[in-house]
């Protein structure tokens, strides 16, 4: 699925992007999926392959004012949903490139939609420079020689640049395990606030920050030791993403209060 030279700069640089991995209408079609459980200031998404977390997290839309219909129809939605966002998670492609790079099987964890919808609330925070795996903490060393085996994706569902709140990274940051970072909250935070563990600016000086450009339906892979964040998105284009978390098949890690990580088969459709 990726070249020899892929492999490469991935374990040099501890992310690689790879083109084209969800066809563009599968992009549209699960977009307007998931916008059927946002809410009006388009928050962050926990787990939306799992059917109670999306439930959960749209009460709002379920007793305002529906009818019982109404309410039927938007659990059976969330089904929907959540099957839809596992068939991502799931995905082929993806999955082959992950396990070649990881030079293991792979387990999904967890799940996360982040709309950064032009013109709300959420659009305008920028994410801090964080890794993604001081959450779940693994610092495992296999024999592929990476620091954790913890890993995280990004699905473009639509073009994202600097202008409307693309993403930046610290290659090579990957190589020196996790560092000391200042606690943020990082999920529905409050307004005026940017979500991610933040790292100081003594850290990330040993390092070159790369800003990324996405084309709708690229694969972000990010080692889980990757110093990376986000830009905020003052545009009138929105920078829609869904981001999936994997690690090596059988590795530790912390379940999180919020985030509920857990082992999450890839080989079979869950409804089977």
């Amino acid at each position: 699925m990726i070249t020899k030279e892929q492999n490469t700069f991935y374990k040099e640089n501890g992310y690689l992007i790879v083109e084209d991995v969800l066809p563009e209408n599968e992009c549209d079609n699960y977009l307007s999926q998931i916008k059927k459980h946002a809410n009006s200031d388009f928050a962050a998404i926990m787990n939306p392959d799992r059917f109670d977390f999306l439930v959960a997290q749209s009460l709002e839309n379920i007793v305002s004012g529906l009818s019982l219909s109404e309410r039927v129809e938007h659990v059976e939605e969330c089904r929907k949903t959540a099957q839809a966002t596992f068939e991502i998670m799931a995905n082929k492609t993806a999955v082959s490139i992950l396990e070649e790079l990881q030079d293991s099987k792979i387990v999904g964890l967890m799940s996360q939609m982040l709309f950064k919808e032009a013109n709300t609330r959420y659009a305008s925070q920028a994410w801090n420079p964080h890794q993604d795996n001081i959450y779940p903490q693994n610092n495992s060393i296999l024999k592929n020689g990476f620091t954790t085996q913890y890993l995280t994706t990004n699905f473009f569902l639509k073009d994202a640049n600097k202008d409307n709140g693309s993403l930046y990274i610290y290659p090579g940051s990957h190589k020196k395990g996790l560092f000391n970072a200042e606690a943020h909250i990082s999920y529905r935070e409050n307004k005026n606030s940017n979500p991610g563990n933040k790292i100081p600016e003594k850290y990330l000086k040993q390092f070159e920050k790369v800003d990324c450009s996405f084309n709708k339906g690229d694969l972000l892979v990010l080692n889980g030791n990757c110093i990376h964040g986000s830009y905020a998105n003052n545009s009138n284009i929105s920078r829609p993403l869904l981001s999936v978390s994997y690690i090596s098949d059988g590795e530790s890690f912390i379940p999180g209060k919020n985030a509920k990580r857990k082992v999450i088969s890839l080989e079979k459709n869950r409804n089977e």
